[in-house]
């Protein structure tokens, strides 16, 4: 199980009130993922996305998930 205390999100000026909807679909996104072992990890950070105004909360929402799970598998 993942639990995520807090989430910073820095969006481009006039996306800020996409933030926590942005936040939601990341958390559903990563709902079901689990982690082989238990990790303590304080801070993680990922690459800036290249966003247009076309790209979708949904597809922001989902590039930020598999980053994540990408820098937890390093990690493990």
């Amino acid at each position: 199980m993942l639990n995520i205390k807090s989430m910073r999100i820095r969006l481009p000026a006039g996306y800020e009130h996409r933030a926590s909807f942005i936040a939601n679909l990341v958390g559903e996104s990563l709902a079901g993922y689990s982690t082989v072992k238990n990790m303590d990890i304080e801070r993680l950070s990922i690459e800036p996305l290249r966003i247009t105004p076309e790209t979708t909360d949904g597809e922001i929402a989902g590039r930020i998930a598999e980053q994540i799970i990408d820098a937890l598998g390093r990690r493990i």
